[in-house]
Order: C-alpha cells, then sequence, then structure tokens
C-alpha cells in the first residue's frame, strides 16, 4: 500500500485496535488481520483457541461524529429487532457500549464491533441479476422501515442531496478533480450535474421519496450464502431518495450490459413488497448518474486504494463522460456540439482525432475500412511512404526522426534484414511441422542469450499471441487462476490478455481473478521501492484468497512502459518475484517491449534486475519489422501444458521469421548496437536533466539505454500534478520539427522515447533541438 494506506499506517491502527480489543468479550489468545481499507479500516479478529471470528471497524477522522456512528448502529439495531434486513449484529463492551475510541498520533479514531457473517460477495455474472431482485425486496423493506421508524432523538446522519454532492463542500470530494479531466471534459459533465439539479428539484424530496437510506449497496457490502443475501456496512447511511439505494447497488456496474437486466429484476423484488409507481422507476438513470459522478469524485480523491485502483482511476473518469453523453441523449438534449469536446481515454492517448489537415479523403476512407478499430496518431495524419535507418519519409517529401517505433529496432529497413528475409522467400517458407535448419539455427541463437533453465522456446506471430500462451502455461504449472499485473499495463489483444491489459479496458471493471498494483516508483512505495513493491504483491495474492482464486503469476513488463517506464532501483523485482514463488505462482516476464538489447547495459529487462523468469514472452523488435514472437520458458513447464492440449502455430517460427530474426541477433552483435544503446541513452538522459533545470515542466527523466520517459506536469505544481494536454501539445510539436514521440503513463503524461539502436549523436541533438523548441513555445504561451 501506498500514500496515506500505507503498511505504517495500517500498522498503527492495527496497534490501537489491540489495545481496546480486551473490552469486548471476543477471546483471550487473538490474531488480527486487515480485511479492507479505503476510508474505514476493517479488521478480521480471530480466537485463536475457539476459532470465532469478530469484525472490528476502525473510523477514519473527521467524517462522522460520535453521535453519528451511534446512529448508524441504532438503526441496526432496530432493523435487526424487526427482522428487517439480514445484517450483522453491532456487538456491545463488556460495559454495554458500542463505541470505543484510542488516540492515532493525536486523533482520535472511533472503533465498532459486528459479528462474522459468512458469505461471498455477488459475482459480477448472470447470477447477479437474479440476487438483484432479493436486493430490490430487500431495500423495500429497508424503506418500509425507514418511513414507519421513530427516530431516537440523538439520531443524526448525512444527507445525500444535489448541494452535498456538488455543493461548495462536498461530502465525497470535488468532481472537478477527478483523474485525467481536463476541461472539455468539465463542461460536459458540468452541464449534467445542471440538468440532474432540474430533474431532481422537479423529483422533489417528499416523504414517500425521501428518507433513510443504506446509501453503499453495493457488491461489496453484499453477502450472498444459501440462497439468503446479507447486508452489511451502514456507514455511509444517511437520508436522501429512495430510488439512490439502486444507484449506490449498480456501483462501478454503470456500464454494464447486465444494467437494464439488473434494473428491472431489482424494480420485480421492490414491488414484490410494496408499490413502486412509473414515476419513481423512471428516475433510476437519474439515480445511477448521480451516483456514478459521486464515485468519479471519491476515485480521485483516494487513487491508492484498490477500489479506485480497480474501477480504473483516470479510465473512470473518461467512462464517466461518456455516460454523461449517453444520458444527456436519452433526456433529449442535442449532444451534437460536444462532438469535438470527447477526447480517447488512456487506451488511445497516442491516438488524435484526425479532422484537419490534408488527408480527409484518406482518413474517410481508413475509417470506412476499419471502422472503430481505426486508430491514427496526430490531428493532421502522416501518410508515409518509405523509410530509412532512423527516419521515415512522408509522402509531401518531409522526413521525420523516429523516437517512437521500437519495433524496427536496428533502424528502419536494414539491409541485413532485408537480404535475409528476401532470400529466404525465395528459397523456402513453410510451418514447422518440417525439419528447416535456419528454424532450429535461430532458436539456438536465441537462446543464448537467454537462462539455460529456460531451454525450450514456442513461437508465435505476435506479442499477443505468446502471452496468451504463457498465462495458459502459468495456470497449468501453478493450478492457479490469478494474475497480479501493474496498472496500466498493456500486454496484448487476445480476449484472455485483454483482461491482464488494465489500459485497454475501456468501460467495465477487471474479472475478480485479477488484481493490479501500482508500479515500482517512489510515489507509490516511499524510499524502499523493492520492499513496497515486493509487498503490493502480497497483499494482492492475499486478495486475491479472500476472493477464492489462487496466484497464478505475477505477469509484468520489465521496465513497465504503459504504466510510465519505471527501471530503477536495479533489481527491484527481486523480492516481488520471491513473494509469488511463495504462495506457489510462477513469474511471467513479458519483454515484448524492452528486450533484444534496447536497455544497453542488459540484453533483457530480467537480466537487469537480477532475477530468472519462468516465463519469457517476446516479440516487437525481433524480426525488425517481420511479426514474429515468442514465448521461453522451462521444458517441464511445456511438457505439461501438452500433454492436455498441445500447441502448433501455423505462422510462428516460419523459416521466413526465422531468417529476420537471426539477422536482427547477428546485426545487434556485428555492429555492437547494444553498447550504443548504453551510450546514446545515457547521453539522452544527461541532455534532458539539463533541459529540465530550465523548463520544471519536465518533472522527471526516467529510463534506461534507448527506453526513456519524461514526465511533463503542470508548471508550478507543489506535487508535479500531471499535464496529459501539454504532452500532446508537446508530442504535436515535435512532430511539426520533424520528430515522432508518443505518450504513456498513468495519465498520459509521460513522454515515451524508444528510437533505433542505432542512432547517432547528431540524431540525438535533432530530438532534443526540437523538444527544447516545443518547451519554448510552451513558455511562450503560457507568459
Amino acid at each position: 500500500m501506498s500514500g496515506l494506506y500505507n503498511d505504517a499506517f495500517v500498522n498503527r491502527l492495527s496497534d490501537g485496535l489491540k489495545t481496546l480489543l480486551p473490552q469486548w468479550e471476543v477471546g483471550a489468545e487473538l490474531s488480527v488481520a486487515l480485511l479492507t481499507v479505503s476510508e474505514n479500516a476493517t479488521f478480521l479478529v480471530t480466537d485463536k483457541n475457539s476459532g470465532k471470528k469478530t469484525i472490528f471497524r476502525v473510523h477514519r477522522p473527521h467524517y462522522h461524529t460520535q453521535e453519528e456512528v451511534l446512529s448508524e448502529l441504532h438503526w441496526v439495531e432496530s432493523l435487526r429487532e424487526q427482522n428487517i434486513v439480514n445484517t450483522p449484529e453491532p456487538l456491545r463492551m463488556k460495559n454495554g457500549e458500542l463505541m470505543a475510541s484510542f488516540l492515532d498520533d493525536g486523533i482520535e479514531r472511533y472503533v465498532v464491533a459486528f459479528e462474522f457473517m459468512p458469505g461471498q460477495q455477488p459475482s459480477e455474472d448472470a447470477s447477479l441479476v437474479q440476487g438483484f431482485e432479493l436486493l430490490g425486496a430487500t431495500s423495500a423493506k429497508l424503506h418500509q422501515h425507514a418511513s414507519e421508524w421513530t427516530l431516537p432523538d440523538t439520531f443524526i446522519r448525512k444527507t445525500w442531496n444535489h448541494q452535498t454532492a456538488f455543493g461548495d463542500e462536498p461530502l465525497w470530494g470535488k468532481w472537478q478533480k477527478a483523474l485525467g479531466l481536463d476541461e472539455k471534459g468539465k463542461a460536459i459533465l458540468q452541464d449534467v450535474i445542471n440538468l440532474l439539479e432540474d430533474k431532481l428539484h422537479l423529483y422533489g424530496d417528499d416523504s414517500d421519496r425521501f428518507g433513510l437510506v443504506h446509501a453503499d449497496l453495493r457488491l461489496a457490502n453484499l453477502l450472498s450464502s444459501d440462497q439468503l443475501l446479507g447486508v452489511i456496512d451502514f456507514d455511509d447511511c444517511g437520508f436522501s431518495w429512495f430510488m439512490y439505494d439502486f444507484a449506490s447497488a449498480v456501483s462501478f456496474l454503470e456500464d454494464s450490459p447486465l444494467l437494464p437486466e439488473l434494473q428491472q429484476a431489482w424494480i420485480k423484488g421492490y414491488q414484490s413488497v410494496t408499490e413502486l409507481a412509473e414515476e419513481h422507476q423512471k428516475m433510476l438513470p437519474t439515480f445511477v448518474m448521480f451516483r456514478r459522478l459521486l464515485l468519479t469524485a471519491w476515485v480521485a480523491g483516494h487513487s491508492e486504494t484498490e477500489t479506485a485502483r480497480e474501477a480504473g482511476l483516470e479510465k473512470y473518469t473518461q467512462g464517466t463522460i461518456q455516460l454523461a453523453l449517453d444520458y444527456m441523449q436519452q433526456q433529449g438534449m442535442d449532444i451534437g456540439h460536444y462532438e469535438q469536446l470527447s477526447e480517447k481515454g488512456i487506451l488511445d492517448m497516442n491516438a488524435f482525432q484526425a479532422n484537419v489537415g490534408g488527408h480527409k479523403e484518406r482518413v474517410k476512407r481508413r475509417l470506412d475500412n476499419t471502422g472503430a478499430g481505426s486508430v491514427l496518431f496526430y490531428q493532421d495524419p502522416i501518410e508515409m511512404v518509405s523509410a530509412k535507418g532512423c527516419w521515415v519519409t512522408a509522402a509531401d517529401g518531409k522526413r521525420y526522426l523516429d523516437f517512437y517505433n521500437n519495433v524496427p529496432t536496428l533502424g528502419h529497413c536494414h539491409p541485413n534484414v532485408v537480404k535475409a528475409v528476401s532470400e529466404q522467400i525465395a528459397t523456402l517458407n513453410i510451418h514447422t511441422r518440417y525439419l528447416v535448419d535456419i528454424v532450429d539455427d535461430y532458436i539456438e541463437a536465441l537462446k543464448s542469450t537467454l537462462p539455460a533453465s529456460l531451454s525450450n522456446v514456442a513461437m508465435t506471430c505476435s506479442g499477443s499471441e505468446a502471452n496468451d500462451l504463457a498465462l495458459r502455461l502459468a495456470k497449468k504449472a501453478s493450478g492457479g487462476t490469478g494474475f497480479i499485473v501493474t496498472e496500466e499495463a498493456y500486454h496484448g489483444n487476445t480476449s484472455a490478455v485483454t483482461e491482464v491489459s488494465p489500459s485497454i479496458i475501456k468501460k467495465g471493471g477487471l474479472p475478480k481473478h485479477i488484481v493490479t498494483i501500482a508500479p515500482p516508483s517512489k510515489q507509490a512505495y516511499g524510499d524502499n521501492i523493492a520492499l513496497g513493491f515486493a509487498a503490493a504483491v502480497r497483499k494482492a495474492i492475499a486478495t486475491l484468497e479472500l476472493r477464492g482464486v489462487k496466484v497464478a503469476a505475477l505477469l509484468v513488463d520489465s521496465v513497465f512502459s504503459s504504466d510510465g517506464i519505471f527501471i530503477e532501483p536495479k533489481g527491484v523485482l527481486k523480492q516481488a518475484v520471491e513473494a509469488v514463488r511463495e504462495a506457489g505462482g510462477v513469474f511471467i516476464c513479458d519483454e515484448v517491449q524492452p528486450g533484444f538489447a534496447r536497455l544497453g547495459e542488459a540484453f533483457w529487462g530480467f537480466e537487469y534486475h537480477g532475477v530468472e523468469p519462468d516465463i519469457v514472452t517476446m516479440g516487437k523488435p525481433m524480426g525488425n519489422g517481420f511479426p514474429m514472437a515468442a514465448v521461453a520458458t522451462r521444458p517441464a513447464y511445456l511438457a505439461s501444458f501438452c500433454e492436455e492440449i498441445g500447441y502448433f502455430n501455423t505462422f510462428g517460427g516460419n523459416p521466413l521469421a526465422a531468417a529476420a530474426g537471426l539477422a536482427v541477433l547477428n546485426t545487434i552483435q556485428a555492429e555492437n548496437l547494444q553498447k550504443n544503446a548504453l551510450e546514446m541513452g545515457q547521453y539522452l538522459k544527461t541532455q534532458l536533466q539539463t533541459l529540465a533545470e530550465a523548463h520544471p515542466c519536465l518533472a522527471d527523466v526516467r529510463g534506461l539505454g534507448l527506453f526513456i520517459g519524461v514526465d511533463i506536469c503542470k508548471e508550478g505544481s507543489a506535487n508535479k500534478q500531471p499535464d496529459p494536454e501539454k504532452t500532446r501539445e508537446i508530442i504535436n510539436s515535435l512532430r511539426e520539427s520533424g520528430v515522432l514521440a508518443g505518450a504513456a503513463g498513468k495519465y498520459g503524461a509521460t513522454i515515451k522515447l524508444r528510437p533505433p539502436l542505432s542512432l547517432k549523436r547528431e540524431e540525438a541533438d535533432v530530438f532534443l533541438a526540437a523538444l527544447a523548441e516545443a518547451l519554448s513555445v510552451q513558455v511562450e504561451q503560457s507568459a
């Protein structure tokens, strides 16, 4: 855990809780384990002798008063007394009180206890529809009770309305601080908030529609067991519209394809208890939008929590913008004027709306042919016609220095690769079910760069295929199905690999067998990055176990390319790999982007970190433009896998691919390109750091060899706030100066640099001059 939610913080809370445990009848010899931490911290306390379990909640400070916490517990007691809802009993202390407290660094923290209720969080599949019928009935009973219950004189709870959600002092934070939200997105969200205000005003807050509600009936607060539905955590209960409880129930499911069925099931269940007028039913989408905006603000203020990370952080913001557009259109608003305002999500951070320039007809042709899957770089797309070395040439004759495309790792159209491929295609190209020497020549040359333990290689055609096979090998080798990946990871586009690629998931959350962790950075883990990263892996393993999932593998790109390029400190992966192996999982190292000498100091990223993977995947630069990829693994893994399924790839490892791959390996060695990558990388980093001294918007320069990331931040921001808009402007400015670069990272605010390994000093200087000019333009524009 990181930031406020770090291990030291949790340990303080745990220690404070332990001092209070003797005040409850929970046993003498106890174990204390953290279950969850987001706002409050929830602990499981177990009597080691009897096995009895008790839940303790340590409250966040400055949110609820003592009276508010006790009011929640009194409502829960009343609900239980009248058998309204299946919910855990609040446990009184030996002195009869419901609440204790301890001082945490001078701050009073309230502590309450509940009986342990067995059950599992409902699954996000078709079975959830039936569960929502039960939830609808439960909600109706809650609302009936709230309407009839005489509140105690001391009863105080917060109100969830338009003012407390979006006013000057919002309960869950300002929506304007949503991650990745630019001025264009703000305009859309402000309009939908204004629309919500009008709709809610017309709907009104009479007693038949407004009262005491749970306010957080999301899946994480539901327990399913033996056809029974349990409701936990009334911490957010307060006064609001009754229909808001449906919106809270579909939290993080707002764009799920199941939503219409969930809504109908909830209504059906509700009407099995009491009438639900059409007027109220029609308001459900309004409350879903209302809740989504609340959650967007909450995610922004709690980015360190697992809940926020699973939601998708800035991707969640982009999803909110799209939902707002959909909602306004459904309400009869014209959204045509927003078309030029909406931008691509994090997936398409290097894509621009190609709506200007002299290529409109060609753009239309591309869109007509490839449809929604089309992504083009730059607002004025470049029509490429030829390339050589580090340079590409456009149809208008303009030459561009390529600092982005790492596929032509030797340089575009390298003569050694051209010659090898031309000769082979004129001789023989056939699949690998026949013996062809060049195939084995290549694999043996490739194996000479790898650890001896990884002596079996399966050839594929793309990195996606390679990672897909790696996932299957890991499941078989470990017996598990759970995977740990980083927050903005990208590993490919097959069905299975998309699940472990959070950066391309635009809508919806991750499946329960996937857990994300922050990449290894000081921002996330403090001074001891390696220790913090390993702790995050262990916590992810524990999270999977709580979900009933055994870990299969830790899967990382060895330089965390899509996360923003994090390579330091050297050896940062060691403890994390040990942690996953201790749990019975394996380590998959994705070298599709960093592999093949790009790092200079090492041929492979895992080699730089001093770890030996169980499975290595590779691709992109393998053939210098020829489509080829591979998985290297332990013979036992492949043998066990092939006993049940087997593996063959028609085009994987064909003689033509082998010829291209062998030419790449030979050229790296013959032209001493690994050394050149090291030296040119050192030069670039030194010059970039010097440039950063004059331009504060260059927040950080990271990387190794010719794989470098440059963070762009808002000038004057104390915490170096990422600036994705400025990043895009700089990338466009570089393009105008004849240099190609791309973006990466959590907010799309890291310039990603991957020039060919053959880069010369004078070419590096061309890039540096172009960047200096782009930064100067930024300074002039902000003056």
